[in-house]
């Protein structure tokens, strides 16, 4: 390893990014000593997997990946400070660690429309302890509520509906996955989930947990109530920076890292993953994770000293029959907003649209210029490889753009 970057690696962190950088380091700078931080107590497993473990479609042993050896891994183990002054980082067993580069790869953390308690007050779905024990929760109730209809929300009501649960799926937004898709695909998801029996209940914020004897579930906004045995919440997340900010180290959603993924306040602290603030944007997905875990493994063992990271193109794909949805970039042009990417009004902006309300299918891609820069596809995924290709490439188009949402004009 460089001069410059020493041979004490502290990770803190072993999630989907962390996991992953900590075995290209290993692999490619085998001189290095790795030290690795972990609350959790089996770490390294792929978080966007859970829903799979919920299924039963994967046993836990199957998402996660083999640990690295020669790894100093403290599982269980939190760190309560970073002393940047002399490179040490404190943890919750009275332990100090000294370190040469400090990768802070910590992830985030679900957020709860109001504050948990006790039993009762709903559960998340971000860690394999919380799947496990929303799957025990599942086999002694018949009916679930599900608190948030984002992209998670919307995969585990699917999960639990599968599983013979009788679910209601609650939504704050006007309709489903509002920072993805617009109102139409909204409304067409919404169909779709019906057609598996779930009850929808958009424009309604569960702003409590129903504390009635005998009786659980959440209280709307409207004082209306849902009762279920289990309530599910998946309302979003959010990066975990404290320890960056009790640090002193730049943080504003994520820690702000630069090109390098160095923080921009210390060149010896690098963030990556769902922490990690790049050009404005926080990731929280696996591919993200992946590009900026192998650029920044590849400058610090010196494998690629050159190598940045200048953002990742997205498509994101649910992952719960019987539902095809892949949803990508720059998807909404219905207007204005705060929830999600909108195509702002440009003469350079199109829109591909095919609709079949008797089908559940909804193909949409827009353009921009002589480039595709989002989309959704809905029902219907024939054409999703050559609008990946389209979109991640940045290719230019063709004058007939039918291709994109059309199997049969992909083919010809």
């Amino acid at each position: 390893m460089g001069r410059s970057v020493g041979r004490r690696v502290v990770v803190v962190g072993q999630g989907m990014a962390g996991a992953r950088f900590v075995r290209r380091l290993a692999a490619w700078a085998p001189d290095a000593r790795i030290t690795v931080y972990d609350t959790e107590t089996r770490p390294g497993y792929n978080r966007l997997l859970l829903t799979g473990v919920l299924a039963g479609r994967h046993r836990p042993e199957d998402i996660s990946p083999p640990q690295v050896p020669g790894i100093d891994v403290h599982a269980g183990v939190h760190l309560v400070a970073v002393d940047r002054n002399t490179r040490t980082v404190i943890a919750s067993d009275g332990t100090a660690q000294p370190y040469d580069t400090l990768v802070l790869a910590t992830g985030s953390r679900p957020t709860h429309p109001w504050r948990p308690g006790r039993a009762g007050d709903g559960r998340p779905l971000h860690t394999l302890t919380d799947c496990l024990r929303l799957r025990e929760d599942a086999r002694k109730g018949r009916t679930s509520v599900v608190v948030g209809g984002g992209l998670l929300g919307v995969e585990t009501a699917l999960t639990l509906a599968a599983r013979g649960q009788d679910v209601t799926l609650v939504h704050r937004g006007r309709h489903l996955m509002d920072r993805r898709l617009d109102a139409a695909a909204g409304a067409m998801l919404r169909a779709v989930l019906r057609d598996c029996g779930i009850t929808v209940r958009t424009g309604a914020a569960a702003c409590a947990p129903l504390r009635e004897p005998g009786a659980t579930g959440v209280v709307l906004d409207d004082s209306s109530v849902v009762s279920a045995d289990t309530t599910v919440i998946a309302c979003g997340v959010t990066p975990r920076v404290g320890l960056a900010r009790a640090a002193g180290l730049a943080v504003h959603r994520g820690l702000i890292v630069d090109d390098a993924l160095r923080s921009v306040t210390d060149p010896s602290v690098h963030a990556i993953g769902a922490c990690a603030e790049h050009r404005g944007v926080v990731h929280d997905t696996a591919l993200p994770a992946w590009e900026q875990a192998d650029v920044l493994a590849a400058r610090l063992s010196g494998r690629e000293r050159g190598a940045t990271y200048r953002g990742t193109r997205v498509l994101t794909r649910l992952a719960a029959a019987p539902v095809d949805l892949a949803v990508f970039g720059v998807s909404r042009t219905d207007g204005p907003t705060t929830r999600g990417p909108t195509a702002p009004a440009r003469p350079d902006t199109d829109v591909v649209c095919l609709s079949d309300a008797v089908r559940r299918t909804y193909k949409k891609v827009v353009t921009r210029g002589n480039r595709v820069v989002g989309g959704i596809l809905l029902g219907d995924l024939s054409t999703v490889d050559v609008v990946r290709r389209a979109y991640e490439e940045a290719v230019p188009l063709p004058q007939n753009r039918v291709h994109l949402v059309s199997a049969a004009g992909a083919a010809s």
